[in-house]
């Protein structure tokens, strides 16, 4: 059996799907998993909206271009299209939020009117109630390209970005602060990786042997919170369950 998998083509994307892709392949040792990568709204620096990273790829999912998509759970909006589905929670890495510094400062050891990157509404509410005397300012890129910008200072003091993502590029040491929950409540279904697919497809099947339930109870649970408040993935509020 032969499986088109959908992806972004940033590093960490590419790196996510082919985590997919050894599972599948520990599942189904006939399996032949093929990358296609596709280029998103997101990419293309068209970021208004909800879904500009995961659109395409579920686009592409249901006009049957590939078989299935996967994305960082905490971008794809609570509405899909008609017909393409959450089929499957194969991981989650440690969901909670870091700070990574331009000199090796933790939160709490940054100067007054230090400069953070983030576009997140969610971290700018919740960082600023721990620290008001901190400035906010938006910074563009994927993560390794967000992390050498604060390196190379200037612009920025700090960043804040997931710990999962640090964690899926090998860059687990560069977090410098880690927030608990209690300080920063994460994003619905942070650090979690969420794969599509068409309903009543034969990729279902596959896809159901590498679901981790107690990941997939506490996505669910994420995600219908953020629906049942009638939020999308870009709100500015947080959900963290345990399964």
């Amino acid at each position: 059996m032969k499986v088109k998998i959908g992806t972004r083509g940033s590093k960490l994307a590419r790196l996510q799907a082919r985590k997919v892709a050894e599972k599948l392949r520990k599942s189904d040792r006939g399996l032949e998993a093929e990358m296609v990568v596709i280029e998103t709204s997101g990419d293309r620096g068209k970021r208004k909206g909800t879904g500009v990273f995961v659109r395409e790829i579920n686009r592409a999912v249901h006009k049957r271009e590939v078989d299935i998509g996967v994305h960082s759970l905490k971008d794809l909006p609570t509405e899909l299209p008609e017909d393409v589905v959450l089929a499957s929670f194969p991981e989650r890495l440690t969901p909670n939020d870091v700070l990574v510094s331009s000199d090796g400062k933790s939160f709490r050891e940054l100067s007054p009117g230090a400069v953070i990157g983030t576009g997140s509404p969610r971290r700018r509410s919740e960082i600023s109630h721990l620290r008001s005397d901190l400035e906010f300012k938006g910074i563009r890129g994927n993560v390794d390209t967000r992390i050498k910008k604060v390196e190379g200072g200037g612009e920025y003091d700090a960043l804040v970005t997931s710990m999962a993502a640090l964690e899926r590029l090998g860059f687990r040491e560069r977090a410098d602060y880690e927030f608990s929950f209690r300080e920063v409540v994460p994003a619905a279904g942070q650090g979690t990786l969420g794969v599509v697919a068409r309903k009543n497809d034969e990729a279902m099947d596959l896809l159901s042997s590498i679901d981790d339930e107690s990941i997939s109870r506490a996505s669910i649970c994420e995600r219908a919170f953020l629906r049942e408040l009638g939020l999308g993935c870009k709100s500015g509020a947080g959900a963290i369950a345990e399964a």
